[in-house]
Parts: C-alpha cells; sequence; structure tokens
C-alpha cells in the first residue's frame, strides 16, 4: 500500500482536546441545545413542563441529570398520535435540507447547520478509519429513504473521495465494479463485503490480485475478530468499523490501534445502568445515551440507544483523547445481571467462537440460596481442536475463559449435540425477586 492509512487526523483541534475542554464544550452545548428545544420544540416543552423544569433550569453539565431521558418508542409514539414529526420539529417543514425515514418508522427533519456539523463527524471517522483524499468508495450503504447511504456519500465526496453509490444487492456486479473503476475503499457492512468476496471468486476474479481494494469501513453489524481475520485474509485489506445509529449518525470510530472505538467528540455520551439509570465508571457496562449538539430541526436529548458497551478512558497511542467504546455487547434488554455484573449472550459466544467443536448453549441464571449461580449449558461435538478431549479438563478450561471473559464465575455442563432447544432467549432467569 503507498498510501499511509495510520497516522494523521482530520481535525486535530477537535480530536485532542483535554478532558477540562471536552467538559466545558459538552457544557455550552447541553444548556444551549436544552433551551433550544424547550422553546422551540412543543413536543420537548410538554416533555420537560411536566417533569418540572424550565429553561433556565439547566445551567451546568451536572444538571443533566435532571433531564428525562427520551427512547425511540416515545419518538414512535408522538409522530402516531401528531404526524408526521410528533411536535418535534423546530422549524417550519420548507426550511428543511433534507427528511429521512428511519426505522420506526421516525420521521426525522434536517436543516443545513446540522447536516454541515455531521459532514465534520463523518470526515474525522472516516479520516481515523483510514480513508484519504483521492480514494475511490464503493459506498454499499442502502440511499432510500434512510440516512445512511446518503450521509456517508456526502461525508466521503467532502473528505475529498469518489464515490460509487452502488447500495446493497447485484453481488457480483459489485466485484466487476470494484475491478474495473479500481475501488480502494469499501463501505458496508462486513457480511455484504464477505459475499463480494465469493462471487467475486465464481466470477474468476481474484480479490487479492484483480482487486485494488485497500481499506474496508464496516458498520451497521459486528465486526468480530474472526471475520476482521477473514476479510483481511480475503482482500488483503485493513478492516476497521464504525458504530452509528440511524438516528444518531456516526457515534463512534476505530483508529489505527483497532481497540475500540473513539467517541465523536462533539457527542455528548453517558453510559447508563439500565436498571438504576445513574451514570457507570468507565470500565463497567451500561447502555449508550447521547444527547446531539448540533440536532437542531428534530432535537435528540438524553436518547437511550438500547445498545450496551463497556467505556475505556485509556490513553490511545493514535493521538486522539476521546474516550473509546471498548466494544458493543449488544442490546441492553438481554443484558442479565449476576453478581453484580452484567452479562450479556455476546460476551459468552466470544468465548463459544474460539473453539470449533463448541455448538448451540443457554445460560441459565438462579439463586438457589444466597447467592447468584450462573450455568453455561453448551452443545459439544468433542472433536478436541481447541479444548482437551477430556470432558472434565475441558469443562474446566472453559470455566477459565468465561471468568475472564464475563468477571463472574460460571458452572459450564457439557452436552450431547441436539440437546438444547433453540431459542431468542440465551440468558434464562430463573431467579425469583421477591
Amino acid at each position: 500500500m503507498s498510501i499511509d492509512r495510520n497516522h494523521g487526523m482530520w481535525n486535530p483541534q477537535e480530536e485532542t482536546l483535554t478532558k477540562e475542554e471536552k467538559r466545558q464544550r459538552d457544557e455550552k452545548n447541553l444548556v444551549r441545545v436544552f433551551k433550544h428545544a424547550y422553546h422551540n420544540s412543543p413536543f420537548y416543552h410538554e416533555r420537560y413542563r411536566k417533569a418540572g423544569l424550565t429553561a433556565e433550569d439547566i445551567k451546568t453539565f451536572e444538571d443533566i441529570k435532571k433531564i428525562p431521558f427520551l427512547r425511540k418508542p416515545e419518538l414512535q409514539e408522538a409522530q402516531r398520535k401528531n404526524p408526521p414529526f410528533g411536535n418535534n420539529l423546530t422549524v417550519p417543514i420548507n426550511k428543511l435540507s433534507e427528511i429521512f425515514i428511519s426505522p420506526g418508522p421516525i420521521f426525522e427533519g434536517v436543516v443545513a447547520e446540522e447536516a454541515e456539523a455531521m459532514l465534520n463527524a463523518r470526515c474525522k471517522a472516516f479520516y481515523s478509519c483510514g480513508a484519504r483524499p483521492g480514494d475511490i468508495v464503493l459506498n454499499t450503504f442502502m440511499y432510500h429513504m434512510v440516512p445512511a447511504g446518503l450521509n456517508i456519500h456526502l461525508g466521503f465526496r467532502r473528505l475529498g473521495c469518489t464515490v460509487v453509490p452502488t447500495g446493497v444487492g447485484q453481488t457480483a456486479y459489485q466485484a466487476i465494479i470494484m475491478r474495473d473503476l479500481g475501488v480502494t475503499v469499501f463501505t458496508g457492512t462486513p457480511s455484504f463485503l464477505a459475499m463480494i468476496g465469493e462471487e467475486a471468486k465464481n466470477g474468476g476474479i481474484e480479490p487479492k490480485g484483480d482487486l485494488k481494494l485497500e481499506l474496508g469501513i464496516f458498520s451497521a453489524e459486528p465486526l468480530p475478530d474472526s471475520l476482521r481475520k477473514s476479510l483481511r485474509d480475503t482482500f488483503g485489506i485493513i478492516a476497521r468499523q464504525l458504530f452509528g445509529t440511524a438516528d444518531l449518525g456516526t457515534v463512534a470510530r476505530e483508529c489505527p490501534e483497532e481497540r475500540g472505538m473513539h467517541i465523536e467528540e462533539s457527542m455528548i455520551m453517558e453510559i447508563i445502568d439500565p436498571n438504576t439509570l445513574e451514570q457507570v465508571a468507565p470500565g463497567e457496562e451500561g447502555e449508550i445515551t447521547c444527547t446531539m449538539p448540533h440536532k437542531l430541526a428534530s432535537p435528540i436529548i438524553r436518547f437511550r440507544t438500547g445498545d450496551a458497551t463497556i467505556l475505556s478512558e485509556e490513553k490511545c497511542s493514535c493521538g486522539r483523547t476521546s474516550p473509546k467504546l471498548r466494544k458493543i455487547l449488544g442490546r441492553v434488554d438481554q443484558l442479565v445481571k449476576v453478581k453484580g455484573m452484567f452479562v450479556h449472550p455476546a460476551n459468552i459466544k466470544s468465548v463459544i467462537n474460539k473453539h470449533p467443536e463448541l455448538g448451540n448453549y443457554e445460560a441459565l441464571v438462579d439463586r438457589p440460596h444466597l447467592s447468584d449461580v450462573l450455568t453455561i449449558r453448551i452443545e459439544f461435538e468433542g472433536t478436541g481442536e481447541t479444548l482437551p478431549k477430556n470432558l472434565e479438563k475441558a469443562k474446566k478450561e472453559l470455566e477459565k475463559e468465561f471468568k475472564e471473559a464475563l468477571r463472574v464465575k460460571a458452572v459450564v455442563e457439557l452436552l450431547q449435540k441436539g440437546s438444547i432447544t433453540e431459542s431468542k432467549e440465551k440468558i434464562v432467569d430463573l431467579r425469583k425477586m421477591e
């Protein structure tokens, strides 16, 4: 690769803010967006009035705790009762630059001022992941209705890239497009690029030899280490990921260190315990909750995303100072607290995925006496590819791995293939909370 994709920043001034500078900025933005919503959005005005808040009650960053949380079903219900925007539009509809329909469905208005701020966020994210001016980018995100395709397109264009707006579908032809146009960057879901790789081989195109692809920037799906390695092996690319939602846009992005995703600097983010709604400390699992200071037409304040994560404030060698989301654990409605620690199916699966001889599983949480007991039942084919053939030794090894991954002790039961009934509920809580 002739391009240096591992050094530099798009906006060094923003990406190297000190902790105090970031807090001062967040405080100023919080007060501004709260007052804006209070005075201009009937939806928020009524919510805050019912909570006993006035426009002057939010003066410092600590006052954020006074503001009620917002969840997506509340926006859906408001729009159902008062279509199309649920009284959460702060400007006349003909002053909007775009209107998107996000999953829900949710009508979302955008004005040019906030679009400009979001373009800056995307440029920082793409540059952090390794994209550079002059790249030819295949954008396979969906363009119609939802904001993903168009917004990502405009971000790459601002970065100085040439964008090929394909969207999803026509997998075999996408490989031909990549070859014929000399595409250097793919953006979309990792599973779609894997499918393109298979179709390329079937059509006589060798992904490493016939394509000029150097970088994959992925979102909308997890990028586990196994899939990252597979894409690297197939295409010979750098593989990095973004985390975002249709409601919030780009929330966090990887850097060359690839040990978590730096939070977008303009975002006011809290990680909260989904049960107590209190903020949790770095290193503890919790729910991503965001306030968007630059989202003015359809404000988003203390929005609970439903996504679980772990926040890290460790210093990063890339030089960026914003904290990282260590990983996205999954949905908080799948979180179960065991002995004070959150356990999520993704944590359990991360251990199982290391061992090809392990299959379907279920986890049971019970409290037979005064202490929680976590039992993980796993189907075991017994080939011993990565675990000892001795059943008891294999169980002990797995129990050790689960304790490291979950930070709580688990009892492992290894069963014959077909013993466990497939179920959407992978963690079953049997405790009687009286």
